[in-house]
């Protein structure tokens, strides 16, 4: 079995719910895949970056976080509190998108996986530099439809004593792909149920417009931290040199 491919224990969770420089409204966008990465933080999780470009030529970048980092066994799913294995929340989405555009699963889709150099932000360069990351060719330059939540979250610095990234006391807006769909309006789930189309109508109804406040201001939303085994509230960092996993060595 594949390393992208879901145990059979795993229970597939519905992702289509009603409910970037500068961020989308929310809405639902007709859209071009410009690229599709993959990278790796330091604590070995595994992130699926998408660039998009919507129809006024405006970009979205998002990463998914596919696979967990190494305190947490480096997995593609896990186990809620009622003892079943349910996929990552991003790996929800990336499947979403892989299904949408290519009627493949997102581990199909990696078979498409080809080492190219890309400019990615490097902290320590303080700029973009060419760096060398595996490109999801199969999604490349691909028309889709998805829906897209405007969300403010907080600003977040790295605490030098404990490692982790803490609010700041500030916020910012931000852009979450909720789900993706054909440019025929199907839905990754419609297509797979072969239902009709109505998720993006019934959903865009509801929140096109709206901003999801997320601050822990306002909410004390925790971050995805408990469940990747490690922290995914900064962008996914450029891969250290001893980081594993063939397909970042």
């Amino acid at each position: 079995m594949s390393e992208w491919e879901l145990p059979a224990s795993v229970e597939a969770q519905s992702i289509e719910r009603v409910g970037g420089s500068y961020a989308w409204e929310s809405g639902v966008y007709d859209a071009t895949t410009k690229m599709v990465y993959l990278n790796q933080s330091a604590a070995g999780a595994v992130s699926f970056n998408v660039i998009l470009e919507n129809s006024s030529g405006k970009e979205l970048k998002e990463s998914f976080w596919i696979k967990s980092g190494n305190a947490k066994g480096n997995k593609t799913y896990y186990t809620g509190k009622d003892g079943k294995d349910r996929p990552l929340p991003g790996y929800a989405t990336a499947n979403s998108m892989c299904v949408a555009t290519t009627g493949d699963s997102l581990a199909k889709c990696m078979d498409s996986a080809e080492k190219k150099t890309i400019n990615l932000y490097n902290a320590e360069a303080g700029k973009e530099v060419p760096t060398e990351r595996p490109v999801l060719m199969s999604l490349m330059n691909t028309a889709l439809k998805v829906a897209v939540h405007q969300v403010s979250e907080d600003r977040t610095k790295k605490n030098d004593a404990t490692g982790q990234y803490e609010p700041t006391g500030e916020s910012r807006i931000v852009n979450e792909c909720k789900f993706f769909g054909n440019t025929e309006g199907k839905t990754a789930e419609e297509i797979l149920e072969n239902k009709d189309a109505v998720m993006f109508d019934k959903w865009a109804a509801k929140n096109t417009g709206t901003v999801i406040d997320k601050t822990t201001k306002t909410n004390g939303t925790a971050s995805a931290a408990s469940i990747m085994g490690g922290d995914t509230a900064a962008p996914a960092p450029v891969a250290n040199a001893g980081a594993t996993g063939s397909m970042f060595s």
